[in-house]
């Protein structure tokens, strides 16, 4: 589905900017848009699951037919306006309404029609024309999308909605612009009827209208602050709130890499926008530029909104490039209160332009979508692996999807919110949010966190918790029977799960960089590791297999150089206080076993050089109840892989208790033991059936 909308794009775009200034623009932007990198393609490949591509498709749609209609209304013969009025409304209120139930983004698409249909509408009382049409295309527009909005946009009943997630408070905001055009409309029948003069009563009365409507605002005590609070959060959101990469600002260097040649395209394209659109009382031209300045700033304070801004930074560098190459003779209509009078400026043909001008504007063009494809295919091969399904992946979800039990709850089937309720047969599967579309759609498995972030709070303590206890209560309390590891979580998403599991985690308290020397003695920096990491869950299960471990290796760390943005130091041995250890397999102190999770299931891909550190990508373990054993001492379990790889499960005995989660026959996954549990100590050997581990 990303796929086939990035697809459907292209055409959208070049008919988009065919229509506001020529072909040639059309066809750059649609070549531009086709090789967009970044964020756009990240969201727009095969194999990403989410709805974000839609994002862009909608609200280019939406801006597609309301500028085609709103031009088709004042250059219409024989009271044709209010046909294309209604006709266009609708069709405009559609893509909005669509728009709307896919994401609450599509908002923004409504503040700018908002700042359009003022600097449009003052336009179209400048030069006398009716403003009626415009204001039927957005009423229609307006009341089809919030209609469709209350009819179809699904919030998550669980708890508390949100003012961006509540679809009356949606579609109230998308009753805003037609609002402005009544408005506008009143003005102009004044005007009309007092014959006074617009440069100093549209002012007045716009000032004095807008100063009624923030009063207003104001006089709804319960809505306004919970407006102003739901506009805040959707735009200034934080990495710290959210555990999403991109709710960081846009940073020089992240979009020179995206955007290159189109960043130079991009400022003076804005400033012929607004010469356009204010000399030749071009509207089109008005709303191009707020859709990229508007849609460019929020990405600069926030990149998620990378996706929106791919379109209107292709529109606008294809028509300043086209500006650059092509030239026609244009005539437009200069006007002032008295009259207007049509004038012409030559101009000229790029056909008569001298060849070197005309090779150097080719080369740029070739330079720039060179650079696009060349970052395309940087990013695909470097950038976008965490955000699609890997083999490794997608080869575990459909083993968990044929080879785990059925959860009872039909992956196909509709159900209602206020009716449903879960089979005794139901379970879920926890992962890191990153993961969660993937579970759901692939193995057609519950899982218990997703992008749309419910239970990030619950998941975050599971992984980072350091004692197996309070990690254990939030499974059996939450029937979460599988738990799905992937190697990355030990690593950039542990900082992110940090994040969530508390305000005061920060990365220097789990690890720290020590330098080393390589193998010709030159010094080098590399990766240490301190017993919170060791201890954390997530470690725990990916790196150790849910084993015991002895500690034995430590470094002593002395102060050392800063590293910017980050609390982690450079450090050298030979300091007294704290301890690191620079193996991911060899903890500083003991490390207890898992009484209650073993692994059934591991990925082919090893991320390690050497047997010591064969840590595979993806690992798949159980939750069960385990075995009670009676004993005193260190038992042991020879275990192999469905990959082969052959490790001993190790468990202390407490209070002369032993609680295992392997049975030692029958079980019915390619992780089993290859022989009896044995006491180290005495050497008496133990059989565990799997009748034993269920209870």
């Amino acid at each position: 589905m990303p796929v086939l909308a990035a697809i459907l794009i292209i055409p959208l775009t070049y008919w988009f900017g065919k229509e506001f200034k020529g072909e040639l623009c059309g066809i750059t932007a649609a070549l531009l848009i086709a090789v967009m990198p970044g964020g756009y393609l990240i969201r727009s490949m095969y194999g990403y699951v989410d709805h974000h591509i839609f994002e862009s498709f909608f609200m280019l749609a939406y801006s597609l037919s309301l500028i085609f209609s709103f031009n088709r209304l004042y250059s219409s013969e024989g009271g044709t306006e209010f046909k294309i009025a209604i006709l266009g409304g609708g069709i405009t209120g559609l893509m909005l309404g669509l728009g709307m139930i896919n994401a609450p983004t599509m908002v923004i698409a409504e503040g700018i029609t908002t700042c359009f249909i003022i600097l449009a509408g003052y336009q179209l009382i400048k030069l006398t024309k009716p403003l009626l049409p415009f204001t039927i295309l957005i009423g229609i527009s307006s009341c089809i999308g919030a209609i469709i909005t209350l009819l179809l946009f699904t919030p998550d009943k669980t708890g508390e909605i949100p003012f961006i997630f509540d679809p009356i408070s949606l579609a109230s905001v998308l009753m805003i612009p037609p609002l402005f055009g009544v408005f506008l409309l009143a003005i102009q029948i004044i005007i009309e009827k007092t014959h006074l003069s617009h440069q100093k009563t549209f002012p007045a009365f716009f000032l004095s209208i807008l100063s009624l409507i923030f009063m207003g605002f104001l006089l709804i005590i319960s809505y306004a602050p919970r407006m102003l609070n739901g506009v805040y959060d959707f735009f200034y959101s934080t990495p710290t709130n959210f555990a999403i990469a991109e709710y960081h600002p846009l940073n020089f260097d992240v979009a020179f890499f995206n955007y290159h040649i189109m960043l130079f395209l991009l400022i003076p394209g804005l400033l012929l926008l607004l010469i356009t659109g204010i000399r030749k009382q071009k509207s089109d031209t008005v709303y191009l530029l707020l859709w990229t300045g508007i849609v460019g700033f929020l990405t600069i304070t926030n990149i998620r909104f990378e996706i929106l801004f791919a379109v209107p930074l292709t529109l606008t560098s294809a028509y300043f490039f086209d500006w650059l190459f092509y030239f026609t003779n244009q005539r437009y209509d200069i006007c002032n209160e008295e009259s207007c009078q049509n004038s012409t400026i030559t101009k000229i043909n790029w056909k008569e332009r001298p060849i070197a001008l005309i090779a150097l504007i080719l080369l740029i063009g070739t330079f720039g979508l060179s650079l696009s494809v060349s970052v395309m295919v940087a990013t695909a091969d470097y950038n976008y692996q965490p955000y699609i399904a890997s083999e490794d992946w997608i080869e575990g979800l459909l083993w968990m999807k044929n080879e785990t039990p059925d959860p009872g709850v039909d992956y196909y089937q509709a159900y209602n919110a206020d009716t449903f309720r879960y089979p005794d047969s139901a379970y879920g599967v926890l992962s890191w949010w990153d993961y969660g579309h993937w579970i759901t759609t692939i193995a057609h498995r519950m899982t218990v966190t997703n992008p749309f972030q419910a239970n990030l709070d619950m998941t975050a303590q599971f992984f980072m918790s350091r004692s197996e206890e309070p990690a254990d209560s939030i499974t059996s309390e939450n029937s979460i029977k599988y738990i799905i590891t992937d190697a990355d979580m030990l690593f950039d998403t542990m900082q992110m799960m940090m994040r969530v599991y508390s305000p005061d985690a920060t990365p220097g308290q789990y690890m720290g960089l020590l330098s080393v020397n390589d193998t010709t003695g030159k010094p080098i920096t590399v990766i240490g590791y301190r017993q919170p990491f060791y201890e954390s869950m997530v470690t725990r299960l990916h790196v150790f297999d849910g084993s015991s471990v002895h500690g034995e290796q430590k470094i002593q760390e002395q102060e050392g150089t800063p590293i910017p943005d980050n609390d982690m130091l450079v450090i050298f041995p030979g300091g007294p206080d704290p301890e690191i250890s620079k193996s991911i397999i060899r903890p500083l102190k003991d490390i207890e076993a898992l009484h209650h999770y073993r692994l059934i299931w591991e990925s082919n891909t090893s991320l390690s050089s050497t047997d010591e550190h064969d840590i595979r990508k993806v690992k798949i373990f159980e939750r069960v109840p385990g075995a009670i054993i009676q004993g005193e001492g260190t038992i042991e379990l020879p275990i192999i892989t469905n990959r082969g790889r052959e490790f001993t499960y190790r468990q202390q005995s407490i209070n002369g208790t032993f609680i295992l989660p392997y049975s030692t026959n029958q079980t019915a996954w390619p992780v089993h033991a290859t022989g009896p549990y044995r006491i180290m100590e005495t050497g008496e050997e133990i059989e565990v059936s799997e009748e034993m581990i269920q209870k």
